[in-house]
């Protein structure tokens, strides 16, 4: 049986987060989901800063899900913090999940550094079944440097 997984959900879409709760709690999988609702946000828990240094209860995530256009730091500045940083957390998955299907915003969340780039549909079951897919492939089939042991 896996290991249970943290997702780190980086949303300022109530609906989107509400959406993204109910999936992962409902699909079989070994998932912990914690949002935080913009960049900087996302920032102070990787950092475990204030609140998140509690790391019993804010664990390091193994997946992040970025949106991009949020208010206070988008998703691109957030990536790019997160990538020029020096500490292993810059390896962390970054999966973007954005209603933007423009070519520039694709390319550019790749130029920075997204392991993934996932558009999010109009249409709920599309979505849901997006969120189940992602969750099942980072959740049970990706290795990490984390969650490989050497011995």
């Amino acid at each position: 049986m896996s290991a249970r997984k943290t997702f780190l959900l980086v949303e300022d879409d109530g609906f989107d987060v509400e959406f993204v709760e109910k999936e992962f709690s409902q699909a079989p999988l070994h998932i912990s989901l914690r949002a935080v609702r913009d960049g900087v946000q996302a920032q102070h828990y990787v950092e475990g800063k204030g609140e998140y240094a509690d790391r019993e209860k804010y664990p390091l995530p193994d997946v992040i899900l970025l949106d991009l256009k949020m208010p206070r730091m988008d998703g691109f500045e957030f990536l790019s913090w997160l990538r020029s940083r020096s500490d292993p957390h810059r390896f962390t998955p970054v999966v973007v999940m954005s209603s933007s299907p423009l070519p520039e915003d694709v390319e550019r969340a790749y130029t920075l550094g997204a392991n993934s780039y996932l558009i999010k549909p109009v249409n709920w079951e599309e979505f849901r079944d997006r969120i189940r897919a992602l969750g099942v492939y980072w959740s049970s089939h990706v290795s990490t440097p984390e969650n490989i042991s050497l011995t």
